[in-house]
Order: C-alpha cells, then structure tokens, then sequence
C-alpha cells in the first residue's frame, strides 16, 4: 500500500511542454491511407482548388475523418483536432472556416419544383459527388467490380433530420428537417440526394434510383438485388428496379385489393422468426390495376381488439412483402426483408458517428456537400476496419463503430522523436502492439 508521504507527493504536478498525442492510433491510419493513395483518388474524383490554396479537397475530407474518429461531433471540433494531433504523420488539417468554404466550392444548386398543388419541392444531389462515393468504395475494394462479384444487395432508404436551419421545411414528423434519401450496398454509402423536410419518400424516387444504378454501372457494380420500404412500392419505381437488378423485395402498402387479397386466402403456416411464431403464406398480387402478377410473401397477425374488418372479412391485420423472387420460401423471403434493417442502421451511423445530427452550414446545398464529404468518411472507415482485421490488431470486429475503435486502437499516447538522424514515433503504452500497418 502508499504511504501517507507518498499520496501527499501525487498531489504535485508538472508539466511538460513535449508534443504528445492521446490519437497515436491515428499515425498508422492515416500512413496506410496514404499508402492505398486515397487522398490521391479523392483529389482526382473532385478536382483541385485554388492554385493559392493550402488545403485540398482531400485535406478536407482527411481532416473531417479524423475528427469523426476522435469522437469530435461537430465541425467546430476540426480545430481541437488540430490542437491535438498536431505535428504527427497528417499535418494538413485546415481551419472550420476554410471546411465552410470549400464545402460551398462543391455545392452545386437546388432544385426547386412546384406541384400543381402548390407544393414547393427543394431537392439537391451531385452526380459527381455520388460518382466519387461509388469510385471510393471499388479504390478501396469495399466493393469489387463485375469480374470479381456475382452481385450485391441495395437497400435504400429515407432518413428524417431535425434541424432549425432557415431553408428547413416542416416534415411529416412536425418538425423543421431535411428529408434525404440513402442507398447503401452493405455499409457502404453509394448514392445521397437531399431532400427538403416536406417532401415525400415517394417524391421522383424512380429518377433517383435510376441516377444511382447508372452510377454504380458506370464503375462496373452489379445489384442483384433491391430492398426497399413502402414508398419504393410505385410503379415506376419497380420498373426501374427490374429493369437493372435481377430479384426485389418492397414492402407493400396497405390497400382495399391487398386485404381483399389476404382475405380470401385460407392456407396458412405457421413459422418461427425472430423467435416469434407467425402464420405466413403466399398470394399472387396484381398492383398498380396492371396486368403483371408479382408474389406476394404475406404475414398477418390477429387484431388485439377481435374487430373483423369489412374488407378481408377476418379480425387480422397483413403485412406483405412484394417481390419477383419465386425460390426462397415465404421465411426466407421475410428473413432476407428484414436484413435491411441494417440499412436503417447505416443511417444512424451516419447520423450519429459522421455527424449528420448536426449539420454545420445555413442552407441546403452546402449541407448536401458535407453529407457527401462524410459519406466518404464513412467508407475510409469501413476499409479502416478490414484493414485493422487483416494485420491481426487485437479486439478488432467489422461491426465495431468509432467509439470502439477510438478506444481500441486510436487511443494511444505518441510523440515523434528524432534520433540518429532519423524521426520516431514514440508510443506509451504496455498492452497495445502496433506496427506499420500493411494494405
């Protein structure tokens, strides 16, 4: 045990005026980006700016990464970054104010349509933009191009964000937001465009999702399957999706022909998912008063109330996932639905680890830009995670968000020092291995 002289002395500081670093982890990261040459490809993908600037797009971009990672929440917390990572392997980290303006150097102008109800329409997307986000996850290898993958799964989706900027417009949840939607392959973010808070899901999704999979074609990536909610279930929007992927899964909108449907319907089996018996079955389902047929997957649960609806004639409520897959099972079909709600979790991780929740700039178009700029963020992070896997980093799972890895990995105190001529990193620690890390 101390005696008592000894915790008296653990009173006594002293400072030392030696430039060390709690985000050590960092160095690692930031060399074997550099080594995969991301910052060229982000460069490359957006362009230079001024010839007097100091700081590229992709010092932007770099600097907004690791912010993010060393739990920073706002764009304000890139000077404490700054401040904290100074002098160590990226040095290139700009001022919040010079992230404004070259964020408004991106931004590209917002539509504005009026319906003729005289609905007003505020969207914003950059086919540059979401052609970088695609060419990040192949330069990457978070996505591999057509020779090398049978075909991946899009999930698409919208995401409310509560905001009080002043173009904000009141969204269905009764409160000032944008309304964007995201595509994802996996974790991967490959296709935004902002949307203002009153505008629909269903508003033009078709041309939406018509701008992504010529986008994802264009760098050779094959979808083999789509899974969208409610508001992907229009007519224009399944054509386009059949028409570049091979099977897809919508849920479906409650409507008189639907529980009509489900009604007349009297074979049921029970199955078990999520640990939940549910009675399931298949219907043939003709929508849209079209003459195509899809399958129908259809799960009902009994009415807590017994009330017997007029139009199924059954104390039930229905819940159908639509789709032109006729191999899986009516389980495998809802099992294989609801894996997209890893899709409605990229969302929050977008929102809450790159920082979505608080858009930093007054209007739109310069928001959309800082979307995109995070999106980016999101795919070096993803690849981070491969990367840290492969070299066999202790503790370290693909599932993990920043948090985790910020206290797994990044950190670590560290100081360059200079001897025999040459410059060493300096790390404190005595249960965390590192060495340069190999891509």
């Amino acid at each position: 045990m101390l005696g008592e002289s000894q915790l008296h002395n653990m009173h006594e500081i002293t400072h030392s005026d030696k430039n060390i670093t709690t985000l050590g982890g960092l160095n690692f990261i930031f060399k074997a980006i550099k080594d995969k040459c991301v910052d060229q490809y982000i460069d490359e993908k957006l362009g230079s700016r001024a010839v007097n600037a100091k700081y590229s797009y992709s010092d932007i971009v770099l600097s907004l990464f690791g912010t993010a990672i060393s739990q920073g929440s706002y764009v304000a917390d890139i000077e404490h970054f700054k401040e904290n990572y100074r002098e160590q392997f990226f040095q290139n980290i700009p001022s919040h104010d010079t992230v404004e303006y070259a964020c408004g150097q991106l931004k590209t102008p917002t539509t504005i349509e009026t319906t003729e109800k005289g609905i007003v329409h505020w969207f914003n997307y950059s086919d540059k933009m979401n052609e970088t986000l695609v060419g990040l996850a192949v330069k990457t290898g978070m996505l591999q191009t057509l020779s090398d993958s049978h075909g991946y799964i899009l999930d698409f989706d919208n995401v409310v964000i509560e905001h009080d900027k002043q173009d904000a417009k009141t969204s269905y949840k009764n409160t000032k937001a944008y309304h964007p939607n995201f595509a994802f392959v996996g974790r991967i973010p490959v296709h935004i465009e902002n949307h203002n808070g009153n505008t629909p899901a269903k508003y033009k999704q078709d041309e939406t999702l018509q701008r992504c999979f010529a986008n994802l074609k264009k760098e050779g990536i094959n979808i083999a399957s789509f899974r969208g909610d409610s508001a992907s279930y229009q007519k224009k929007v399944i054509d386009v999706v059949e028409s570049n992927t091979t099977t897809f899964y919508v849920r479906l909108t409650d409507c008189e022909n639907f529980r009509e449907s489900c009604g007349a319907k009297k074979e049921w089996k029970r199955v078990l998912i999520n640990n939940i018996i549910k009675e399931v079955t298949t219907i043939e389902y003709q929508p849209f008063d079209a003459k195509k047929t899809y399958r129908a997957v259809v799960t009902r649960t009994e009415k807590k109330d017994k009330q017997i609806d007029m139009l199924s004639g059954t104390a039930y409520n229905y819940y159908g996932i639509m789709t032109n897959d006729t191999i899986k099972n009516e389980e495998e079909v809802i099992k294989f639905y609801n894996q997209r709600g890893d899709d409605e979790n990229s969302n929050r991780y977008m929102l809450n680890d790159f920082n979505l929740h608080h858009l930093p700039f007054p209007d739109m178009c310069t928001n959309t830009v800082f979307m995109y700029l995070m999106a980016m963020c999101a795919t070096i992070f993803e690849w981070m995670k491969t990367i840290l896997i492969k070299n066999k980093i202790k503790g370290i799972k693909i599932c993990m968000r920043i948090k985790s890895i910020f206290f797994k990995y990044i950190m670590v105190a560290a100081t360059y020092i200079k001897h025999a001529r040459k410059k060493i990193l300096k790390l404190f620690t005595t249960d965390k291995i590192y060495c340069e890390l190999k891509i």
